[in-house]
């Protein structure tokens, strides 16, 4: 009762309604998103996002908004997406919360579902589905019963179900129609269940060459596939399999320059979590004392010293930022049908998919012609454009924090320079999805004599990871001065802690 006078009174909606009014949002809110439980909640979001943009509290980028393709044919194809989704929330809040049982049995049961579905259907509605483009395929039930098949995996393998697992990984990997981006980590998983748990040496070997193989392996993927055949190589026990692994497709990848550095590691309680560093206090009412900072924190003041004035922590944020303020209107360009679909959009729905590039192909390959051989002033000038006119508003690759100013941001582009920048800008065209993560942690710089560096931050027991790795050697093929930088502790407890 005491709720109930808190509460006040009260609607109950009856549920068919309520059902159709969560439609209307899920057909609404057709998002740019990837993430499976972000898709699940855009309807819901959605309503936030209108009332802050009606209360002017943000503001969208202008783009014109043209939809060509029907994604549903029909009122009954909605609501067999409507069922996938939630389905694969399911599945996705189960596993969240550790209840494995319970998950695989929302796995098999979804399974079943959409093999039915398969049975049921006339041909029509698959052959629909695969004639969409990759961008809006990412809205059908066949994009998300094969999210949830692809959960499976993990599922199986944390109960140990390692045959079942490589069954449903092949049956994954037999079909490029929903889920491409994910192949490579299909590939990767099937070899090591095969070599690792399954100790199926010949196969593994297969399924790594038939991974180096597919176009729809990217980046990181392909170099962990790859450097997995080379431990294999150089290992004792494989040796009558060399002759098969000497034969597989080759990933150059070089090494760049590591130095090393140390600091006074905080003893925090629990032993989990990244690393915590204690620094002298600047402050002076506690000279004695100390702050606590992160390994990136403790690097940024280490290249202080070394004479970089500037320095951000922004890993992949730094230079998608730099990315967004060069290419602005080419990623919000007119012309393509269906990547904008509402008014509420934080980059085309076909962003994160080779799409993008090959839909733009004349723009970004002139803009970046262009970059390569703009002079400072004219780098300059592109950002203040693109600052000036857009800043605030919301759009997936830029950090409009990042940057204290636009100044800040236009001395960094001084000392990186139109080659570098064309080289990275690029890239990150043609597929943005593989080359968001593994930039470097730290961009540091010199106002005065426009030199920088590059680095990755690794701190005790950390390494790179394979996209890193690939970064790191492109960085450097591009001509930046980029290093990797160990951080080790001493392990030393402070006096004073502030």
């Amino acid at each position: 009762s005491w709720c109930k006078g808190l509460a006040g009174s009260c609607v109950r909606l009856h549920s068919a309604p309520r059902a159709v009014f969560s439609r209307i949002l899920l057909l609404f809110s057709l998002t740019d998103t990837m993430d499976e439980e972000e898709m699940a909640a855009a309807g819901q979001s959605q309503l936030y996002t209108i009332l802050l943009v009606n209360s002017g509290r943000l503001a969208f980028p202008d783009y014109t908004v043209q939809r060509m393709a029907k994604v549903y044919r029909e009122r009954d194809d909605l609501i067999k997406y409507e069922a996938s989704i939630r389905a694969l929330q399911e599945v996705t809040l189960a596993m969240q919360a550790g209840h494995w049982e319970e998950a695989l049995d929302l796995y098999r049961s979804a399974k079943n579902e959409w093999q039915d579905l398969k049975m049921s259907c006339d041909l029509r509605l698959d052959r629909h589905q695969k004639e969409l483009p990759v961008f809006l395929r990412s809205f059908t039930t066949g994009w998300a019963y094969t999210r949830i098949l692809s959960r499976g995996v993990e599922i199986l393998q944390r109960l140990r179900r390692y045959e079942e697992a490589v069954d449903e990984l092949r049956c994954l990997l037999l079909q490029d129609v929903y889920c491409p981006d994910n192949r490579g980590r299909w590939w990767d998983r099937l070899a090591l269940n095969l070599q690792q748990h399954l100790k199926k040496t010949e196969e593994a070997i297969c399924a790594i060459r038939d991974g180096l193989s597919d176009p729809f392996v990217r980046t990181g993927h392909k170099l962990s596939l790859y450097q997995r055949a080379s431990r294999m190589r150089e290992s004792a026990s494989f040796k009558k399999y060399r002759l098969q692994l000497r034969d597989l497709p080759t990933v150059d990848v070089q090494d760049v320059r590591h130095v090393t550095i140390r600091g006074q590691l905080f003893p925090h309680e629990g032993g989990t979590g990244k690393s915590r560093f204690l620094v002298p206090s600047n402050t002076d009412d506690c000279t004695d004392g100390t702050v606590i900072c992160s390994v990136e924190d403790l690097s940024l003041a280490h290249y202080r010293q070394q004479g970089f004035d500037q320095g951000i922590h922004g890993e992949g944020s730094t230079f998608s930022t730099l990315f967004a303020l060069l290419m602005w209107d080419i990623i919000f360009m007119d012309g393509i049908p269906d990547v904008f679909r509402n008014l509420y959009q934080a980059c085309p729905l076909d962003f994160h998919t080779d799409c993008f590039y090959e839909n733009r192909k004349e723009a970004v390959d002139y803009r970046v012609q262009l970059i390569s051989e703009a002079s400072v002033e004219t780098l300059r000038v592109m950002l203040e454009d693109v600052w000036t006119s857009q800043k605030g508003k919301v759009c997936s690759c830029a950090n409009w924090e990042l940057f204290s100013s636009l100044s800040q941001a236009q001395s960094l582009v001084s000392c990186l320079g139109g080659a570098f920048l064309a080289g990275v800008t690029a890239r990150m065209a043609k597929d943005f999805r593989h080359c968001r993560g593994g930039l470097p942690d730290l961009v540091v710089w010199n106002t005065c004599d426009n030199t920088y560096k590059l680095v990755e931050v690794k701190g005790p027991n950390d390494r790179l990871s394979q996209k890193q790795q690939i970064w790191l050697d492109e960085l450097q093929k591009l001509g930046a001065d980029v290093e990797v930088c160990h951080v080790v502790a001493t392990g030393a407890r402070g006096s004073c802690v502030e």
